[in-house]
């Protein structure tokens, strides 16, 4: 090193040359190149520098708030970046929960798991759930947002559950719009009310599944089986059944128009009334199936403009029982297999020239033991019936077995509909469903099965509040009581005596609602006997009643059989001063006159508006008969009632007026 250079470093590491003011010139003191690994961190000294300054010019708060902006843009950051690793842990959860829960029947686990990933347009082919309750489930087709082609496109994503295990789920009401269930054992599944329109069911296993009321319109169930299943007053239109299995199903007032059957196996299926109209049964096997009353006709073909009637070329109809279907023409039936073998009506070929609207036949069985009631219903039917209306009034002695075997007569007859007052709540069921199975519209009066026991079975029901009944003829008899007797008798008991008719279930609720008012009553009223009479002979016990009980006031019958026995009684014992009579009875020219006579024993009677019934009933079962209005759904009318007593004339007379004919 020479003797300037030795100088120039001893300046350098001078501290006063370090230390010295930056305003000197560089002409004054040389200029040093700093090393380029010193430059960045000179850099950063610098920015940390300025930010320590900007720092100081700003306030706390307002840094708080800088620094709150920037977490928050850091975590929204965070949280588009990790989308799509979470939603692949949540549908992986998702499936764990549903391969977790598969043996439980209950399960909410279930259900949401099912539901998020149809959110996020994910099925779960496979899935295991039999005997699940899942009722209600939605499971709509989700919508999903993609670009193609520089457009933006919104896609449909349907449910994929194909190849499930449903064995015996119970889906009720479930929404299932398009869902896919291709391959899966739905076998005894609950699918009633469920919504599966465009559903596919192809290869699907649907034996003895219960499908009522169901929607699957356009559903695609090809090479599915249905064998035993339940299709009653579902509807099947457009759908796909091609080479499907529906070996002895249940297919009553469901709707199949336009659906497709090619090669289908339907023997001794049930479709009565069902609607079959545009159906294309080419090469099916429809061997003793029943369609009796099924539409057969054409339908309107929009695209060419002309109608399209079912087809039933190469249909196998051995033995299948077209009583009443209603078909477009003559030869349309003739390109079947064996349709010679198939039962008809006598003239159905003249019937279908005519192409007019069927003659309708609709029976009211009447019990001889409760006349007066029905003949009020048959009144009323007859004035609601037309020309293509045939009313046909059937006495019979009454009971179960009775009923049965007219019943049973009626179906071979080829009735149309059944007007009736079921003997019993239990024992009639048998008789009643052999008449829904071969498609006679029912409706009850009088009388109302538990819903659980209708549907599917009675179309419907019209009856009165039974209990209501009782309750205010119980409450009339107080005021009566109150008037007439306690006036006279203000220190004694008044004694009464029950004629109920509670041998039977239905008029159990007369008898329940009498002994409310009674015992609400501030009358020391004194119930001195009861006794259940059904017929006419059981007038033996009454007088029994009034010879052991000498100061009996007032009678009380729960039926109309109990009432009409009880005047009975009183009357053959000399009582008709003695005793008065309330209880539930209809109007009758002979009761009229009693109820407008003072020295009659008769107090109460109540009118049920037996016309006013008969004639809704006949109504009702032209309209579903007629394809007016649904068969499909059980429907409850209630009936207001009256009382009819001898303190108001007026009401008695008026309907004396209206019942006309009754009355000669």
């Amino acid at each position: 090193m020479n003797k300037e250079e030795k100088n120039l470093q001893e300046e350098i590491s001078n501290p006063e040359f370090l230390n010295s003011e930056k305003s000197q010139s560089s002409s004054q003191k040389p200029r040093l190149k700093k090393p380029l690994l010193l430059k960045p961190i000179s850099i950063l000294d610098a920015k940390i520098s300025d930010f320590v300054e900007w720092l100081q010019d700003i306030s706390l708060l307002r840094l708080a708030a800088l620094l709150s902006e920037g977490a928050l843009l850091f975590a929204l950051v965070s949280y588009v970046i990790t989308i799509p690793n979470r939603k692949k842990q949540e549908i992986q959860e998702a499936r764990n929960v549903l391969r977790e829960e598969s043996g439980y029947e209950y399960s909410d686990g279930r259900i949401a798991a099912l539901k998020l990933l149809n959110k996020g347009c994910q099925g779960n082919p496979g899935l295991k759930a039999a005997r699940a309750n899942m009722t209600h489930l939605t499971l709509n087709p989700c919508k999903s947002i993609s670009f193609t082609q520089g457009s933006l496109m919104v896609n449909k994503h349907s449910m994929d559950l194909s190849y499930s295990d449903l064995t015996g789920a119970d889906l009720s009401g479930a929404n299932l719009i398009g869902i896919n269930l291709r391959g899966s054992n739905l076998q005894d599944a609950n699918l009633l009310n469920a919504n599966l329109e465009g559903a596919d069911l192809r290869d699907a296993n649907l034996q003895g599944a219960n499908l009522a009321h169901a929607n699957l319109e356009k559903a695609n169930l090809q090479n599915s089986n249905l064998d035993n299943s339940n299709l009653y007053g579902a509807n099947f239109q457009k759908a796909n059944f091609s080479e499907a299995n529906l070996v002895n199903i249940r297919a009553l007032w469901a709707n199949f128009h336009d659906a497709i059957f090619h090669r289908a196996n339907l023997q001794s299926a049930n479709f009565n009334r069902a609607n079959l109209s545009g159906a294309d049964f080419y090469k099916a096997n429809l061997e003793n199936a029943l369609l009796r009353f099924a539409d057969l006709s054409s339908i309107s073909n929009d695209r060419e403009g002309q109608l399209k009637p079912t087809n039933l070329r190469e249909t196998q109809l051995k033995g299948a029982d077209l009583w009443g279907a209603k078909m477009s023409s003559t030869f349309q039936i003739k390109q079947a297999k064996n349709w010679q073998k198939t039962n008809r009506v006598p003239n159905w070929e003249q019937q279908i020239k005519q192409a007019r609207l069927p003659r309708l036949r609709i029976a009211l069985l009447k019990p001889k033991n409760i006349n007066t009631l029905f003949d009020a219903y048959e009144l009323g039917m007859r004035r609601a019936a037309n020309r293509r209306v045939e009313i046909w009034g059937i006495s019979y002695p009454g009971g179960v077995e009775n009923e049965a075997k007219i019943i049973k007569q009626l179906i071979k007859d080829g009735m149309d509909g059944i007007i009736l007052t079921p003997e019993d709540p239990v024992k009639s069921l048998d008789a009643l469903k052999l008449a829904r199975n071969a498609g006679v519209a029912i409706i009850t009066v009088d009388f109302c099965f538990p819903p659980m026991n209708a549907q599917d079975l009675i179309i419907a029901c019209y009856n009165t509040d039974s209990f209501q009944m009782g309750y205010d003829s119980g409450q009339y008899i107080v005021k009566w009581t109150q008037k007439n007797l306690l006036t006279n008798l203000p220190s004694k008991s008044v004694q009464i005596a029950l004629v109920d008719g509670s041998i039977y279930d239905r008029y159990y609720p007369y008898l329940q609602g009498v002994l409310k008012a009674i015992n609400e009553s501030a009358i020391p009223f004194q119930i001195v006997d009861s006794v259940s009479i059904a017929f006419d002979s059981d007038i033996t016990k009454v007088k029994k009643l009034l010879k052991d009980n000498p100061d009996l006031q007032i009678l009380w019958g729960g039926s109309n059989t109990a009432t009409e026995v009880g005047l009975e009684a009183v009357r053959e014992s000399g009582l008709i001063r003695r005793v008065k009579v309330f209880g539930i009875l209809d109007l009758s020219i002979d009761k009229a006159k009693m109820l407008l006579n003072p020295n009659s024993p008769l107090e109460l009677i109540i009118d049920q508006s037996g016309i006013d019934i008969g004639y809704k009933a006949v109504k009702q079962i032209i309209s579903v008969l007629r394809k007016e209005g649904s068969g499909e759904d059980y429907k409850f009318y209630p009936v207001e009632h009256r009382l009819l007593t001898q303190d108001d004339p007026d009401p008695v007379n008026d309907l004396l007026e209206k019942y006309g004919w009754l009355s000669k």
